[in-house]
């Protein structure tokens, strides 16, 4: 659909003057009709106005794309794509949803953009927002609590897409230069691998956030259903109940900030090496992986505090930040290769409760554990979150320490 000169800067957020410049350049607007714009124009547009901002001035810019040395053909790539504005204001829209601008701007810096004005243009994915705010609103949750469900969102969502640029730079980009390709090359080469794998990095991280989504869910649902059922003296003991070990690395988001995602990312390898070989040799079974630490089911719960302490030991001589570890003993439920229930839930409160380089450990696990070199000691009850009663702890510790 064509574009007027004033469209095409209202939805840019540029101004008259930058248009008609660009046009004068000949970098958008067709050879016929210089008159009326088009997508392609609308994404160069941005893309110029973004290097003017950060002092490249488009017409130097459109020099070197003239003279061969430089590309801006990524723009038509998927990962450029965006979700266009639409004929609505953001006012207009406002008051056609029944919402202050108030939660359109609060909405905006949630996921971590400039809010707009009233006037501005309504992007096509406010609806979507909007609504989900609504519709949450009206089964009861606060506007802020969906607010900081956002933030977390957008947050993970731009280290999703850093981390993307990374790999890109560091396994494809980089071996390229050093082979001699121009900055043109580079960004042409850019293009075509977008063309090829950005859809299916799309379609991974849906299916991925689906899967977790399940997962997560059914856990939610097998707690409502173990709590039924032991108000109602229905839930079965289990006569040997397995331990889940939640292990962290402690300070990684620090590590992450001050060194810089590849840093911690060889962290995590080193971490996971060491955690994962040290639970099978003590019989345990790693289940989910977290990155900066994970999940892993032991049958005896002796074996996982005897894991646990050999993790925290091992640590310091891997170069490793201080572990922390948390474990719990009690029915659980397999499926899909993830365990689900409230044991799973009080083991990674009991992890967070504990601080670097300390294994605590629940009664329940303390009580099936007959161990010779160990020695717990009572931290005494806790209050821990989530957990309707105060759950005793204890900390484990080699007898030589």
């Amino acid at each position: 659909m064509p574009l007027s000169r004033r469209e095409l800067a209202e939805r840019a957020g540029v101004d008259l003057d930058f248009v008609d410049r660009l046009t004068e350049l000949g970098a958008i607007g067709s050879e016929g009709d210089l008159a009326s714009y088009g997508t392609p124009d609308l994404s160069r547009t941005r893309l110029l106005h973004a290097y003017q901002e950060a002092g490249l001035a488009p017409e130097g810019i459109i020099a070197l794309v003239r003279s061969g040395d430089l590309s801006i053909s990524w723009l038509e790539t998927p990962a450029m794509t965006r979700v266009g504005h639409m004929d609505t204001t953001v006012g207009e829209l406002c008051a056609e949803m029944d919402v202050e601008p108030a939660l359109v701007a609060a909405t905006y810096e949630a996921i971590g953009f400039a809010s707009p004005a009233p006037s501005d243009a309504g992007h096509e994915s406010d609806v979507e927002l909007l609504s989900l705010v609504k519709k949450l609103s009206a089964v009861g949750v606060e506007e802020r609590s969906t607010l900081r469900m956002l933030r977390v969102y957008a947050d993970s969502v731009r280290r999703m897409t850093k981390a993307e640029v990374e790999l890109y730079e560091a396994q494809v980009e980089k071996p390229h230069r050093r082979s001699g390709r121009s900055e043109r090359e580079l960004l042409d080469l850019g293009t075509r691998v977008g063309e090829e794998v950005s859809p299916a990095l799309e379609r991974a991280i849906v299916d991925i956030y689906r899967r977790h989504r399940e997962h997560v869910w059914i856990e939610h649902s097998i707690n409502h259903a173990e709590i039924a059922m032991e108000a109602a003296g229905l839930f079965e003991r289990v006569p040997r109940p397995p331990a889940i070990c939640f292990v962290d690395l402690t300070g990684y988001t620090r590590l992450t900030e001050e060194q810089g995602d590849e840093a911690a990312a060889r962290l995590a390898t080193t971490l996971a090496t060491i955690v994962e070989d040290t639970s099978r040799r003590h019989r345990g079974q790693p289940i989910r992986w977290l990155g900066d630490g994970g999940m892993f089911h032991f049958k005896d719960p002796g074996l996982a505090v005897l894991a646990g302490l050999d993790m925290v030991g091992s640590a310091p001589l891997a170069g490793l930040p201080p572990m922390h570890i948390g474990i719990h003993t009690g029915p659980v439920i397999f499926q899909d290769g993830d365990v689900y229930g409230r044991t799973v839930n009080v083991a990674s409160r009991i992890a967070s409760y504990a601080t670097a380089g300390q294994v605590v450990a629940s009664e329940e696990t303390v009580r099936r554990c007959s161990l010779d070199g160990v020695r717990f000691e009572a931290v005494g009850r806790v209050q821990l979150k989530g957990v309707a009663e105060p759950a005793l702890l204890y900390l484990a510790s080699a007898n030589d320490r």
